[in-house]
């Protein structure tokens, strides 16, 4: 069995396996799914893809400036435990929490589709990677996405971002291959039962990554 690895990049900056940001066995997630149309395959993806694209936007600063910064207020209780007030300059939220905000960066959007599509039987997956321009291989910075795969077995890449109407399905072999003016370019996969990176190319964006 491959490990599963932790972040710690949970609302309150707390542990959690990577994998327990697809939540299959979320109660309000399952009666989402349910509700979605779609008898087939493409039907199902088209449904969640439109889901996501309605329902959620992508928070702003101050300034009106996409962000992934997180700032948690709690209330202080006299005699009983309590948590301090917390500002994070990055975080993620599990999907049954970007619902209820209704707002998400990347890796929230895409891990909430992929629990829709994993919930409607569909094969899904998170992926994380590095956006560049296809024409000099300029780094545009960290994402994340949804890959999933239509009924004639082709794989597809979907952009969770865009609201309120979804961005058009791409076919993953055009968008990994530098075929489109941008490019991602994948560095792991998982879903609620997996996860995989390819390390060899992690490596490559290591310095940049840790700047």
């Amino acid at each position: 069995m491959k490990k599963i690895p932790t972040v710690k990049y949970g609302l309150l900056g707390e542990e959690n396996y990577i994998t327990d940001f697809i939540q299959v066995e979320n109660p309000k997630l399952q009666r989402i799914a349910r509700a979605l149309r779609g008898r087939t395959v493409d039907e199902k993806i088209q449904s969640v893809v439109h889901y996501v694209a309605a329902n959620l936007e992508y928070p702003l600063d101050y300034r009106g400036r996409p962000t992934g910064a997180r700032s948690v207020k709690v209330f202080k209780w006299w005699n009983g435990f309590y948590l301090a007030d917390k500002n994070l300059d990055y975080g993620w939220l599990l999907p049954s929490q970007t619902c209820e905000v209704k707002k998400g960066i990347c890796f929230d959007s895409s891990c909430l589709a992929t629990t829709l599509l994993r919930l409607k039987k569909v094969e899904a997956l998170t992926v994380l990677g590095i956006v560049l321009r296809s024409k000099n291989k300029r780094i545009l910075g960290p994402h994340a996405w949804t890959e999933t795969v239509d009924s004639k077995g082709k794989r597809l890449v979907l952009e969770t971002t865009v609201h309120p109407k979804p961005a058009k399905l791409v076919s993953a072999k055009k968008m990994y291959l530098g075929k489109l003016p941008v490019t991602y370019d994948p560095l792991a996969w998982f879903n609620e039962l997996s996860y995989v990176e390819d390390k060899k190319k992690t490596r490559k964006y290591e310095v940049w990554l840790d700047d």
